[in-house]
């Protein structure tokens, strides 16, 4: 039931209570215009769970409203919480009821009004920003003129050519199609170090095989990927096959900072275990510089999980090397976190090994005592396929090289472990259960979380509530739709695309699951910059009131995925 309120009143209240406190005046007087006063007696249905989609949103001047599904009461909300801004913004049914407790006054908000405010501001509470480079094609972040040359070009005229136009990089036009790429760095150490003359032909020295991007991808996927595979040069080719130029890493870092890069080529260069083990204490003051320059979660989270794997990767070369091992048929694959690119400071690496073949004696042990001297990896397990799919399916190790896997180092001689038939049946009812295992908390009570076992607690473990329950429906329905790698929101992609998932749903846990790793990263780091060491534990005293709401709305998309797995 709309009534009449003054302008100024609505003003005065909206301006100190988030998303509403940064607009500006002008802004805040257009909010106001759109907005309108309902009264609802105690005991009125504000939101029906079956109703339409919510197409306003509204925030509680004064009284209460219970949030409630199927007769349970899920949370209580007072004067400045808003009710159904998830919904509304995807256009969706809220979901659960909104019932007045009491005589009720709410701010009605349209949509049209509502979605920019609530993007702008929890961009700006996150504080993410988008940094230009990142999140341009590719192309347009070429900078250096583009050297070509052919196979037979001597090493001292392309030198010369690359000197003059200030490039770092030529590339070479192999016979037959495709590119080769000689380097400043191949100059100094192919030929510099080995004594090759210096009118050799540049074939003698490129690298082929080359690593190509299309014009159209993004700078920071792209950055990523040669973080990933060692390498700071990359020609970009379009559809057809033509050359556009070469892309640096140097073009893509623009304001961010190069530590991580540094770290990279460490890895590479490291000659014993001991200098391994150095590289990777430096691993939090890196990913702590990478949070203060303002990449987003999942951006801090790939990097490092990138440099975890270049740590594990050249481990598993050190202490190769001093052993005789089999040509193929030994793999290590990272499980968990690691496979999905979703490392935070306080994840623990994961990893196995898949062998048609027992190991050489001596090499688990020794593989063993360099991973935790790197603070990784403590126990390494080493299983054949066979072995894998045989182990009990509550087994969490096993579950994930099933499930959550990517090949790391090694070439396989037989396939890597896959479910079939009464496999595929318990690993996807094991996975079921520990989807539905964690149910998580329902809302907020002033500085309290409600626990669904009716608890309450001062703190809140953002992992076990919020991280963990969407991973887990993840891998469920990932493993559903046959994929055993890629990131949680890749998982989720793919069940919506195998009908697995409804779209909403996938889309729903993607969103909650990237504010949920935004929080978790950004406690971790604040625990990292006082010299703390990180845990999942945020005061709930410290939670804005705005991401409380938007935390609410984790938790019920968790728990309405959760009741359609369970029936």
């Amino acid at each position: 039931m709309p009534v009449a309120e003054g302008p100024s009143e609505v003003a005065r209240f909206l301006a100190v209570r988030p998303p509403f406190e940064g607009l500006a005046t002008e802004e805040l007087g257009e909010l106001v215009a759109q907005t309108e006063l309902e009264f609802y007696a105690a005991g009125t249905v504000i939101l029906s769970e079956d109703g339409g989609p919510v197409t306003f949103l509204r925030v509680i001047h004064s009284g209460a409203v219970d949030i409630t599904h199927d007769g349970q009461l899920l949370d209580l909300l007072g004067p400045g919480d808003s009710i159904g801004h998830a919904p509304m913004l995807a256009g969706l049914p809220p979901g659960f009821e909104a019932r007045a407790a009491e005589d009720s006054l709410c701010y009605r908000i349209p949509v049209a009004v509502a979605r920019p405010l609530l993007d702008r501001a929890r961009s700006r509470e996150l504080a993410v920003s988008v940094r230009e480079p990142w999140h341009q094609p590719v192309a347009r972040l070429i900078r250096s003129p583009t050297v070509r040359c052919e196979p037979m070009a001597s090493i001292r005229e392309v030198a010369r050519e690359m000197t003059e136009l200030g490039a770092n990089a030529a590339v070479v036009n192999v016979r037959g199609g495709g590119f080769g790429i000689v380097t400043d760095r191949d100059i100094r150490t192919k030929i510099v170090a080995a004594g090759l003359p210096i009118g050799s032909p540049v074939a003698t020295v490129m690298t082929s095989a080359v690593f190509t991007v299309r014009p159209e991808r993004l700078g920071g996927d792209v950055l990523f990927e040669m973080l990933e595979r060692g390498i700071r040069h990359a020609p970009v080719v379009n559809e057809r096959g033509e050359l556009i130029g070469v892309v640096e890493d140097a073009d893509l870092f623009a304001v961010q900072p190069r530590a991580w890069f540094g770290a990279r080529r460490s890895v590479a260069r490291a000659q014993t275990v001991e200098e391994l083990a150095n590289v990777a204490r430096r691993l939090p003051e890196i990913v702590a510089d990478l949070h203060a320059s303002n990449l987003r979660a999942r951006e801090v989270a790939r990097v490092l999980s990138a440099l975890v794997d270049a740590i594990t990767i050249r481990a598993l070369e050190l202490v190769s090397g001093a052993v005789r091992l089999p040509p193929d048929g030994l793999v290590w694959v990272a499980v968990g976190s690691q496979a999905r690119r979703e490392m935070t400071p306080a994840s623990i690496p994961g990893g196995a090994v898949v062998c048609s073949e027992p190991p050489p004696a001596g090499w688990i042990e020794s593989l063993g005592a360099a991973l935790r001297s790197c603070n990784l990896v403590g126990e390494v397990v080493a299983r054949s396929p066979q072995e894998w799919l045989a182990v009990e399916q509550e087994d969490e190790l096993a579950l994930t090289v099933l499930t959550e896997r990517r090949p790391l180092w090694g070439t396989p001689r037989d396939p890597l472990p896959s479910l079939q038939g009464d496999h595929r049946d318990r690993v996807l009812a094991a996975l079921a259960r520990r989807a539905l295992a964690q149910a998580p908390p329902t809302g907020f009570d002033a500085d309290a979380v409600l626990e669904s076992d009716g608890s309450r607690s001062d703190r809140l473990d953002i992992r076990r509530a919020a991280v963990i329950p969407i991973v887990e429906l993840a891998r469920w329905a990932g493993a559903a739709a046959g994929a055993v790698d890629g990131s949680t929101p890749e998982r989720l992609a793919t069940a919506a695309a195998c009908g697995v998932l409804s779209d909403g749903d996938a889309q729903t846990l993607t969103d909650a699951f990237e504010l949920a790793l935004e929080l978790r990263i950004g406690h971790h780091m604040t625990q990292v910059a006082a010299g703390s060491r990180p845990d999942d534990w945020i005061e709930i005293a410290a939670i804005s009131p705005l991401l409380r709401d938007h935390l609410r709305d984790v938790f019920r998309a968790v728990a309405s995925v959760q009741r359609g797995l369970g029936g």
